[in-house]
């Protein structure tokens, strides 16, 4: 199976000059050169991911209100960690499971993903080679307290040779943990510790499937805007 991406800026309208995925959700534009060259070559556009941008620093009193309000729904069961570089021995098998569930809950359209198992090495190993490449990763993660669970996380990149930017890399909120508004929680504590610790710190970028309501409310909520869209390709090989 062969998968792969292509890039367009702005999404174009319904019409004949736009093609869609089985999602129904999402549409790319049916000139462009890139999506010739897949629908040529025999690949199917399965998804379409938003790329979206948040402007930072985020208003602070705004920013606040959301955290507050997420804090309140998730309740006392809940507490919020926040790691930069490393993630802590203990918690590296929670982390692990994360990373593990992006493979299997996070929408995926009409892609054929099996799951991908992480375990605490290979955690480990990915920190250190996000650091040996120029970047420093960022995890915000939150512990169900009665259990020890790590019940969901954001991550993003902070690339040392371009300060303005931050790029957003997996979030996810475990399927049994929704409902309690955590995936707010964890976003929203995140900026917050970028807006002091990356003061030099422009813009968030990330991408998410247009089918994800959930995702993609919270960003908007959040103040990110649309600019741009991912046609994501598969064809069997």
């Amino acid at each position: 199976m062969l998968t792969g991406d292509s890039p367009h800026t702005p999404e174009p309208p319904p019409g004949p000059g736009a093609l869609e995925p089985a999602t129904g959700v999402g549409r790319a534009p049916a000139a462009d050169a890139g999506v010739r060259f897949a629908v040529g070559h025999g690949f199917t556009l399965e998804q379409v991911a938003r790329h979206s941008v948040l402007d930072l620093p985020v208003d602070s009193d705004h920013l606040h209100a959301l955290r507050a309000g997420a804090e309140a729904a998730a309740g006392p069961d809940y507490q919020v960690h926040v790691w930069t570089d490393e993630v802590p021995d203990e918690h590296l098998a929670g982390i692990a499971v994360l990373q593990t569930r992006m493979s299997t809950d996070a929408p995926s359209g009409g892609l054929d993903f099996q799951e991908d198992p992480w375990d605490a090495e290979r955690v480990r190993d990915a920190f250190a080679r996000t650091l040996a490449s120029g970047a420093h990763p960022v995890v915000c993660a939150v512990e169900h307290v009665p259990t020890g669970t790590l019940a969901g996380f954001t991550v993003v990149s902070l690339p040392d040779r371009r300060p303005a930017v931050v790029f957003q890399e997996d979030t996810l909120v475990l399927r049994e943990h929704r409902g309690h508004r955590l995936g707010m929680l964890v976003k929203a504590t995140l900026l917050a510790e970028l807006a002091r610790t990356r003061p030099a710190a422009e813009r968030v970028h990330t991408w998410n499937a247009q089918e994800n309501d959930a995702m993609l409310g919270i960003n908007v909520a959040l103040g990110f805007r649309p600019a741009g869209i991912d046609a994501e390709w598969q064809r069997a090989g």
